[in-house]
Formats: structure tokens, sequence, C-alpha cells
């Protein structure tokens, strides 16, 4: 479904907006087949049905809705699983680690150029 025609049916589009992780566009996925799903498109001219167009039974057999749409987001709550603090989780520091990290991230270019001038002598 393109941007264009989701606006056409009643979709609101941000183009600003990126999906960052799998779980909310699954989600995200899920919710816009409901909605199409749902949907009832009527065809602009009596006589011909367009590719995406609801058949006939389905646009005779439609009642007007008086309201908004509620398709809710459905979330699952998920249990808390409680665990033992071990000496080795209460000697881990987060941060250090993070620190150590980021500054052989930033060492490594440097790195492999002393190893590159290194392996020409």
């Amino acid at each position: 479904m393109t941007a264009t025609y989701a606006r056409t049916v009643g979709i609101a589009v941000d183009h600003r907006r990126s999906n960052r992780s799998e779980e909310s566009l699954a989600k995200n996925v899920a919710r816009l087949k409901e909605y199409k799903a749902k949907l009832i498109v009527f065809p602009k001219r009596s006589g011909a049905i367009k590719v995406g167009d609801s058949s006939k039974a389905d646009t005779a057999a439609a009642t007007q809705l008086g309201g908004k749409v509620l398709l809710p987001l459905v979330s699952t709550v998920g249990s808390i699983e409680m665990a033992v603090v071990t000496p080795e989780m209460k000697a881990h520091c987060a941060y250090t680690q993070m620190r150590v990290a980021a500054k052989e991230t930033k060492v490594l270019g440097f790195r492999a150029s002393v190893a590159n001038r290194k392996e020409k002598k």
C-alpha cells in the first residue's frame, strides 16, 4: 500500500516516522491488514470495478458507520521473571563496560593503521 493510497482511504501517514524495532513494525502491519480487511472501497463508477475496489455484494451490504473507527493497540502484558542476584552481577559495572567499548571503537582505526605500517616494514 502506498502512502498516497493510504491517505485516500483514511489512514494517516507521517513520512518522518520510522519503525525502530521489528516488533513495532509487525504490530503496525497487523493493524493495517485488519483495517484493510474491514475496509469497503466503493468504485468510482458503478460499472467499472478496478483492482482494490470491493465487490458489488460488499458494497450493497455496506452500512454507514456513525462515529470513530476504533482499532485499539492491543498490548500483551509480559510476566516479570524474578532472578537471584549473584556476586558476578553485583561486581559487574555496565558503565565501565560501555566506556571501555567506546574507547576501543575510537582507537580501532589508529591501531589498524599501526598494524599496516608494521606489516609494510
